[in-house]
């Protein structure tokens, strides 16, 4: 979830009445955040990017499966797993070229774990872009326009990921770089539904629903608590391939359980109880069919 760091002021509010388009495309402004700073959760968060609407029309361009969510073909084989990923990770640093080769290795991994489960399933697979950049500023993508009040988030429109450095709270985490890596984990998480198809049809749904509907933020639960899921099928995947250690994926999951929608927030990410129990559920099952929040109870998207 975007928000600040303790003790910066508020960002604006969101604005009501917004753009579909960028309600839609910004699916996934998701930054690091744990238990231990859950009050700064609550009291500076901004879903959504509040400046002006670019203009554009998302077309599909041949990289992406059969608009489906819940039958997708990447839901529906009870085999489809993550090899166990032994992954060397560049060093993390907060300067900008080794926290990019720090991403880009990930990238490369995260790669090397999907891209097999999806062409199993006879599904296309394209690499996203990396956008690593110090801060927000003088940054323009189709999702946001050209307003720098975005955290990190993937863009489908361009498929690019963007991770600015200045947005990933580095005060607070140090370099407890797993943080950083399931943030990332998660924004390809996104990427992979959007190349499987999964993206297109909820956020058609969406549309057709009214984003802000209460059908419109259900959907947006789904997608967000199924790449949390997907985050947690990488992560555990790199546990079992000795890249990560039980004690980062412990703090993995206390961070997950950080994550959620609070009392006064538009209910489009879920509950950190839920925000947490998807993360684990990919960490311990590891299988893509138990990362169908589509067909999952109400309950369970709430």
């Amino acid at each position: 979830m975007p928000y600040g760091p303790p003790g910066r002021p508020p960002r604006p509010p969101r604005k009501g009445g917004g753009s579909k388009i960028v309600s839609l495309l910004l699916v996934v402004v998701f930054l690091v955040a744990g238990a231990l700073v859950r009050t700064a959760i609550r009291s500076d968060r901004d879903d959504r990017a509040s400046g002006p609407s670019p203009s554009f029309t998302y077309t599909p361009d041949g990289s992406q499966g059969a608009a489906e969510t819940g039958n997708n073909p990447l839901l529906t084989d009870p085999n489809a797993t993550l090899i166990p990923a032994d992954c060397d990770y560049s060093p993390w640093s907060t300067q900008v070229e080794t926290a990019r080769k720090f991403f880009e290795t990930a990238a490369g991994c995260l790669e090397a774990a999907w891209k097999p489960v999806l062409q199993k399933a006879n599904l296309p697979f394209t690499p996203p872009t990396l956008n690593v950049s110090a801060s927000t500023a003088g940054i323009s993508t189709p999702c946001t326009g050209t307003t720098t009040n975005f955290a990190a988030f993937y863009c489908p429109a361009n498929k690019t990921i963007y991770m600015p450095i200045s947005q990933l709270q580095t005060d607070l985490f140090k370099d407890n770089w797993v943080v950083y890596l399931s943030v990332f984990a998660h924004e390809y998480g996104h990427h992979v539904q959007a190349v499987s198809g999964i993206l297109r049809k909820a956020n058609s749904e969406r549309v057709d629903a009214g984003t802000r509907s209460q059908r419109g933020l259900e959907l947006s639960r789904r997608i967000e608590l199924q790449a949390q899921c997907f985050n947690g099928m990488y992560l555990g995947s790199s546990e079992d391939g000795g890249a990560l250690t039980s004690a980062q994926i412990g703090v993995a999951k206390r961070d997950a359980r950080g994550r959620g929608d609070g009392p006064t927030d538009a209910r489009d990410h879920g509950s950190s109880e839920n925000s947490g129990d998807w993360f684990e559920e990919g960490v311990d099952k590891n299988r893509t069919n138990q990362c169908n929040t589509f067909t999952a109870p109400a309950n369970r998207v709430s």
